[in-house]
C-alpha cells in the first residue's frame, strides 16, 4: 500500500479564525464580530522556499513545515476535504456570515497547480461563495492566473507587502537570502489586471515594514492607475522572526495611510494632493471641501476584497482596531477609533 504525504491539495491549513468558524476549534470573536472569509493556506513537508524577514513561515525561522504564526495567529492544519464539508454546511447561514473564500499560497514550486486544484475543488463541493486567490508572484503567472479564473476564482491579490524596491530587497529579496523580485511582482500585477480585470486584481501592502509615507501612498497610486484595488494591513511582530523586536507600526501612522487609500480608491484625488515633508512623512491633502466622518469613516474598516474582515489580525483583541472588522456608522467609528484622536486626525489631514 502506498503511503500518501500529508500535503496539499489534500490538505490545507486554516487560520485560527476560520477553524473556528468551521468548528474545529472553540472559541468567540470580541463583541461579536463574524469571521466572514474562510482563509486557507497551502501545506507542503518541505515548507516554504522564502526567507522573508518579517513571516513566521520563513524558511529559517519555521525551519520545515510547522507553521509558527502568520498575521499574528496560528494556522491547525485540515484535510481539504473535511473543510470544503463544513463551509458547505454554512454557507447561507447568517448565523456565520461567510462570504468569501481565500486560497493563499505559499512560496513553493507546487503552489499554484495545487491553488487551480483547491478552486476547482471548491467548485466541486456546490460551495458558492466567492473565491480570492493570494499569490507568491515567483511561482504564479499569467497562465496559471488563466487557469485560477476558469476554476472558479473570482479575484486575485499579488502579496508584495513592500512598499518600494529596496525594503523589498533587504525583507523579502537577495538580502534576506531568499528569492524574490521586486520585477516579477510588478510584473504579476499588470498580468493579475489583464487575465481578471480591474478592481478584481489587487495588492496586499503591509505598513510599518521601514518605508516611508511617501513610499506606501507611491505604491497605492501605483497599484490604482494600474486597475488594482489595495488591501492594507498594519505591521505586527511575529515571535521567532529577525523583525520580533520590531515595533507595531503607530496607530496614527496607519490611520494616515488608510485614509490616503480610501481617497485614491475612491477617486477624489490624484498624487498630486498629497503634501510631505522632508522626511516622506503626510502632512497635508489638498482635496474638495465638505468631506464628513460620516464619508471617512468606512477609511477605517478592513480593505480588500469584498467579504474579507480579517478581525484582530492585525492586533490583539481589546487593543485600538487598526482594521475595524463591522460595518460602521458614525457612532461605531467615534467609539471605535476613540473621537478625539479622529477628529484631531481629520482636521490635520483632511481640510
Amino acid at each position: 500500500m502506498t503511503l500518501r504525504l500529508v500535503s496539499s491539495p489534500d490538505w490545507v491549513r486554516l487560520s485560527f479564525g476560520a477553524d473556528m468558524v468551521l468548528g474545529f476549534s472553540s472559541g468567540v470573536f470580541l463583541k461579536g464580530a463574524l469571521n466572514t472569509t474562510i482563509n486557507l493556506l497551502q501545506y507542503y513537508p518541505d515548507g516554504c522556499k522564502a526567507n522573508c524577514s518579517y513571516c513566521g513561515q520563513a524558511r529559517e525561522v519555521a525551519n520545515g513545515p510547522e507553521c509558527k504564526t502568520l498575521i499574528r495567529v496560528e494556522w491547525p492544519l485540515r484535510p481539504l476535504n473535511e473543510v470544503l464539508k463544513r463551509i458547505y454546511e454554512r454557507q447561507g447561514n447568517p448565523q456565520y456570515g461567510l462570504q468569501r473564500i481565500c486560497v493563499g499560497q505559499l512560496a513553493h514550486p507546487r503552489a499554484s497547480p495545487d491553488a487551480i486544484e483547491i478552486t476547482r475543488r471548491i467548485r466541486e463541493a456546490g460551495i458558492e461563495l466567492q473565491i480570492s486567490e493570494l499569490v507568491t508572484a515567483t511561482y504564479t503567472f499569467k497562465h496559471h492566473m488563466i487557469e485560477m479564473r476558469k476554476a472558479g476564482a473570482d479575484m486575485i491579490d499579488v502579496a508584495i507587502d513592500a512598499a518600494n524596491e529596496k525594503v523589498f530587497e533587504e525583507l523579502r529579496g537577495k538580502k534576506a537570502r531568499s528569492m524574490h523580485s521586486w520585477k516579477r511582482y510588478l510584473e504579476a500585477i499588470d498580468e493579475a489586471v489583464e487575465v481578471f480585470g480591474k478592481k478584481n486584481a489587487g495588492i496586499h501592502l503591509i505598513i510599518g515594514l521601514g518605508e516611508t509615507e511617501e513610499d506606501a501612498v507611491n505604491l497605492m497610486w501605483y497599484a490604482h492607475s494600474k486597475g488594482a484595488k489595495i488591501s492594507l494591513f498594519a505591521f505586527y511582530p511575529e515571535a521567532g522572526t529577525p523583525m520580533e523586536k520590531k515595533k507595531p507600526v503607530p496607530v496614527h501612522v496607519y490611520r494616515r495611510m488608510q485614509i490616503a487609500r480610501w481617497l485614491i480608491e475612491n477617486d477624489i484625488v490624484d498624487i498630486n494632493a498629497f503634501k510631505f515633508d522632508d522626511k516622506g512623512e503626510l502632512i497635508d491633502i489638498e482635496m474638495p471641501s465638505g468631506i464628513t466622518l460620516d464619508e471617512v469613516a468606512p477609511a477605517f474598516m478592513t480593505s480588500g476584497c469584498p467579504g474579507c474582515n480579517r478581525p484582530y489580525s492585525n492586533e490583539r483583541p481589546g487593543r485600538v482596531l487598526k482594521n475595524i472588522p463591522w460595518y460602521l456608522n458614525r457612532e461605531m467609528t467615534l467609539r471605535s477609533i476613540k473621537a478625539s484622536r479622529l477628529e484631531s486626525l481629520i482636521k490635520k489631514v483632511i481640510r
